[in-house]
């Protein structure tokens, strides 16, 4: 235990190592330059303060270590990996590195990370791969949402889908990454439109608690997953209003689930095959690396191209996917006049 716990402080200590640091209550950052440093370190308090209030309808206490993160800017795509280390119910440790574009960082790599620890903090343990990053997607800017909903229409047309009850049931990222942040996210949208935050935040925890039939019929009144399935399709069919998700309902109420065990988590698509070990041995998904190899962590994918398989090919998934055919969304203003978003991604 004393090892786990010298884990911050490890990581504290190697991140002051390397460029212009700026410190905050939660957060120590590590950037290229002052200004930057002081840019992401005030933006990551603001967005950690926004996203708990709307997930879990409160702020987060302080940490008791703060999050080293590190901000690296470049003129190519942007992602983020963020690694969390749980025990007994508490996260002993997390870190953080964001890459790209400075404007692409602060309004959307951020704020996706960052709800990566409101949902670390809420759950105590590894949440299902589907709902942390559909979640964290669905905090991100309106341009990354819109991305992700035209991304994912593209994948169902290419027969890509992954049915939902397998995509429930993942505790690794797929070989079509894509299409796990793609219908992730639109899950996640869709279910906190019937809803609210809070709510899908239950959902999650009664699906991993007591199977995920009971928790579509006790949560959301569907019958199977399957019929919770055919009702997002369709849902992907209907005109969207052009305001943002439903902010959580002030009413609703919130369950925290323990671990029981030591797991070591990054938010990002593993470079390689990951192994489970058997308790009392940690577990570890996506290893947490070393300070010298940050630069080289593979980050949430932004690539809105080809699948992620090996050949262009992906494995046959079990199951069969609903057969549809989808055209680009279709947004109602306020006004009342249609839109339609003219092409997919390439």
């Amino acid at each position: 235990m004393a090892r786990r716990r010298l884990i911050p402080f490890l990581f504290i200590g190697a991140f002051f190592s390397m460029g212009a640091s700026y410190r905050t209550q939660n957060f120590v950052v590590e950037a290229a330059t002052p200004e930057i440093a002081r840019q992401v370190g005030e933006y990551a308090e603001h967005y950690r303060r926004e996203k708990a209030r709307l997930w879990l309808l409160r702020e987060m206490p302080p940490w008791s270590q703060p999050c080293p993160l590190k901000a690296t800017v470049t003129m190519s795509g942007s992602g983020g990996a963020t690694s969390f280390a749980f025990d007994n119910g508490q996260v002993l440790g997390q870190r953080m590195h964001i890459e790209g574009t400075l404007d692409r960082l602060l309004a959307s790599v951020l704020p996706h990370e960052v709800t990566h620890t409101v949902f670390a903090f809420h759950f105590r343990q590894p949440v299902p791969r589907w709902a942390d990053e559909g979640g964290s997607v669905l905090s991100e800017d309106e341009q990354e949402r819109r991305r992700h909903d035209l991304l994912v229409r593209r994948i169902i047309n290419d027969g890509r889908m992954i049915p939902l009850r397998r995509l429930f049931t993942l505790r690794e990222y797929p070989s079509d990454v894509m299409a796990l942040y793609a219908q992730g996210f639109s899950v996640s949208e869709f279910l906190v439109s019937r809803s609210s935050r809070p709510a899908f935040l239950n959902f999650v925890y009664a699906g991993m608690a007591q199977g995920w039939d009971q928790a579509a019929r006790v949560h959301y009144g569907f019958n199977s997953v399957e019929e919770l399935e055919q009702a997002w399709i369709q849902y992907l069919r209907s005109p969207k209003q052009t305001a943002p998700a439903q902010v959580a309902s002030a009413a609703a109420t919130l369950r925290s689930p323990s671990a029981d065990q030591v797991v070591v988590r990054q938010t990002a698509p593993p470079a390689q095959p990951l192994q489970d070990f058997a308790a009392p041995r940690p577990v570890y998904r996506g290893q947490s690396p070393s300070p010298e190899d940050t630069t080289t962590q593979p980050f949430r994918p932004t690539s809105m191209s080809a699948p992620a398989c090996p050949g262009g090919i992906c494995p046959a998934t079990s199951g069969q996917p609903p057969r549809a055919q989808l055209l680009p969304p279709q947004y109602v203003t306020p006004q009342g006049a249609s839109v339609i978003l003219p092409s997919y991604p390439q």
